[in-house]
This record gives structure tokens, sequence and C-alpha cells, in this order.
């Protein structure tokens, strides 16, 4: 027996002849299926596990769960086969999906949006000019009643012929009064009567004051003071105009407006009237009193 081994391990030709001899009994097959089954479960069968695993673990980092006891190539399988349902529903969706019909669909709510969109700002602008309108009448009706308040103080001052009728006087007044109104402005916070025209009713080079406006837009309603003797619209001599000169009390104004006041309520009292002697009287005094170097208002 030991010579037959030492002859195999050197001869490989009688190897060869032993294995052929050794493959056709059964003895041989069982000896050559155990070598390869042991092979293959120490190579073959480890590369297969590695490939496994690597597939269970892709397809579980993706968040698929495999079900317990069931092996890999059986889950791949039943996946698989999922996507291809999958696949064919989705396959079918758009083969019954018109796609003129959801563009229309898709215009329809685009142009729906749209109009909701234009409808709430229509909606909102209207509030907004509501708001604004309601907050300009109001303004409006402060304005007129301050300009009436100051008219109406205006007016007491004013003697009116007793011999019109009462209710003429009023309509008048009352037309007067709301023609000042509507053509007054404001600058600076102060009021600038002004005519229908637009320009500021004006005493000299000064706006005239309020009493002298209605003074003038009333005359036709106001009591006239007459005097004997061809007096009326005759300068007399005395008091604070002595002819040839109107006198003003220093301590009565501190601004152009204020002597341009007093200066008409001498003329009117002495019975000057406007016009060029008017003037002639006003800037001679004007002058006199320094009154360029006094503040307007």
């Amino acid at each position: 027996m030991d010579d037959l081994k030492s002859k195999l391990a050197e001869d490989k030709a009688l190897q060869a002849q032993v294995l052929d001899i050794l493959k056709t009994t059964d003895v041989g097959k069982a000896y050559a299926e155990t070598i390869a089954k042991n092979y293959f479960e120490e190579n073959i069968s480890q590369e297969h596990k590695k490939i496994y695993d690597f597939v269970d673990n892709a397809l579980t980092s993706v968040g698929l769960e495999k079900p317990s006891g069931v092996k890999t190539s059986d889950w791949a399988k039943m996946i698989a086969e999922q996507n291809k349902e999958l696949s064919d529903k989705l396959e079918t969706l758009k083969s019954n999906t018109n796609p003129d019909e959801s563009l229309k669909k898709l215009e329809e709510l685009k142009a729906k949006h749209k109009k909701e969109k234009a409808d709430l700002t229509n909606t909102a602008q209207q509030q907004i000019n509501e708001r604004e309108q309601l907050i300009q009448s109001l303004k409006t009706k402060e304005r007129n009643l301050t300009m009436s308040t100051e008219i109406n103080g205006s007016l007491s001052k004013l003697e009116f012929n007793k011999g019109l009728d009462q209710a003429l006087i009023n309509d008048i007044i009352k037309l007067k009064t709301q023609t000042l109104i509507a053509n007054a402005v404001e600058e600076d916070g102060k009021t600038i009567w002004c005519k229908p025209d637009g320009t500021a009713y004006k005493d000299g080079i000064l706006n005239a004051s309020l009493e002298t406006i209605l003074q003038n837009e009333l005359q036709s309603v106001l009591h006239k003071n007459t005097q004997g003797g061809g007096a009326g619209n005759t300068p007399t001599a005395g008091g604070d105009f002595n002819g040839s000169q109107v006198i003003v009390q220093e301590a009565t104004f501190k601004t152009q407006e204020q002597f341009l006041s007093e200066f008409d309520k001498i003329a009117q009292r002495k019975g000057i009237p406007k016009g060029d002697e008017y003037n002639k009287l006003y800037w001679e005094a004007f002058e006199r009193y320094n009154v360029s170097t006094l503040r307007e208002y």
C-alpha cells in the first residue's frame, strides 16, 4: 500500500488512471460529490451570502422591510412584481387621461383665481375710497363750520338796513356766505378769502379782512349813515381824521393786516369811500407809520 501511495504521488499519469476508474464506482461518485459540496460551502456559498446581504441592505436602506422567513431571492421577486403592477396602473391612468381636458381645467382654475383676486382687490379699493370720502366729508364739514362761525362773528358787527325785509336780507347773507366758503383756501393754516375767479380779495396790497369783504359784498342791505350839509362821502375834520391824514392809534396794530383793518374802520366811520382818495390816504399813513417794517400777518 505504501508503495502504491508513493507511485501515485510521483506519477501523474497513474493518478489520472485511478481517478477515471473511481468515477465509475459508487464510492468514487460519493467521494467526488462530497469534495464538491465541501468546496461549494467553503467558497461559492459564502460569495452568494455576500450578494444576498448586499441586496437586503440596499432594499432596507430605502425603507423596505423584509418579511420574516422569506429568502432574499423571493423578496426581490415580490418587489419586482409589485413595481410591475404599479407601472401597469400608471400606464393605464395615463392612457385614460385627456391632456386637453386637463389643460382646460387648469385654465379654468387659473381664471377663477384671477377673478377672485380681482374681486378682492376691487372690494378692498372700494372700501378704501369710501373711507377716504368719509374722512374728506368730515374735514369739509369741520372746515365749513369753522368758516361759518368766523363769518357769523363778523356779521354780528354789521348793521343792516331795517327798512328791508328780513327774509330778503337772510337769503342774501346765506348766498354770500356759501360763496365765500366755497371759494376760500387755506395757506399756512390761515384762511384766504377768494373771489369766484380764484383771486384773493384785496384791500390795497394786502388781503382784505373778512369784515371788509362782507361790508363790500353786503353793502346793498347794510344801513347807510347819512349826514346833512353834503356830508356822507366827504371827509370831515377832527377826531382820527384831520382832513388830510388818517390818524391811527399805534397801539391798535402790530401787523400790516391789523393796520389795514384799523385804517378801514376809521375810513368807514368818517365816510371815506373806497377809491383814489381812500388809496392816497392809505399809502400816506402806510409810509408815515413805517408799516412796511411790520410782518404781514
